[in-house]
């Protein structure tokens, strides 16, 4: 499995390789005896994200496999290690490189001999999608009768996490897209506001305490950032806004409970 994994692995990374030496152009103006060349570097981005994106994919299949035919524990086990580290590999750097081809669309105008496309975005939708179908093998890994492990509530943790990571990461996305300041500030806070009420609620709904103490931690950690990151460079109008948001919010929990 090691070898057939990394046999394709390699394989996009070669082929990545190529392209990026393929895109090397000679610079007027440089030495005859050392010439200058300038390469599309995005080519290496895409291919961190592409080989990431090989990697979710390849665990998920194996897992199904797994399910479907072999049904080995320990096999499962390993898998599932593999996928959270993966995951965690998605979310902590796949989203970062995906921000640096959004930085790079966003500053098109400035390159000259390379095209940027719109796919400079629309990638990071591809790794979400990939991502979303590791989870989903996560989810039907664990539920198998030979894994025997009691995986749910962890399941719910990693999958509230993940959706909130994603979801700042794609407001941050589009905020920066329209150019706007407060991307890391204003909106963020609001978000992580909202999602605490909603876990809340559900936590309360569906008695759930794990939930319930989720959203309370989510929103104090809200709070400290209103506090000592937001109110450093926001703008009076931003900073009522806030507040205020986020004072309507915590009304609204405190009246849940």
């Amino acid at each position: 499995l090691f070898v057939l994994y990394s046999a394709f692995y390699l394989e996009i990374g070669h082929y990545m390789d190529l392209l990026l030496k393929d895109s090397e152009i000679m610079l007027q103006g440089g030495d005859a005896t050392y010439p200058e060349y300038d390469s599309n570097t995005s080519l290496l981005d895409f291919g961190s994200i592409w080989k990431l994106i090989y990697t979710l994919l390849f665990l998920a299949l194996l897992a199904f496999v797994n399910i479907k035919k072999l049904k080995n524990r320990a096999l499962g086990m390993v898998t599932l290690s593999l996928q959270l580290l993966a995951g965690l590999i998605f979310l902590a750097g796949g989203l970062f490189t995906q921000s640096e081809l959004r930085y790079a669309f966003i500053n098109r105008g400035a390159s000259e001999n390379f095209e940027i496309g719109f796919f400079h975005i629309g990638i990071r939708y591809v790794g979400i999608a990939f991502f979303g179908l590791l989870l989903f093998s996560i989810y039907r890994l664990v539920k198998s009768s030979f894994m025997k492990v009691d995986f749910k509530i962890p399941f719910q943790i990693l999958l509230h996490i993940s959706i909130l990571w994603i979801a700042s990461s794609e407001l941050i996305n589009w905020l920066d897209l329209t150019e706007s300041g407060q991307s890391y500030k204003l909106g963020l806070s609001i978000l992580w506001g909202v999602y605490a009420l909603l876990l809340i609620g559900l936590g309360i709904r569906n008695t759930k305490k794990y939930l319930r103490i989720g959203g309370i931690v989510l929103f104090g950690i809200t709070l400290v950032k209103l506090f000592f990151y937001d109110i450093a460079s926001l703008g009076t109008i931003a900073k009522t806004i806030d507040f205020v948001s986020l004072g309507i919010l915590l009304l609204i929990i405190s009246f849940l409970y």
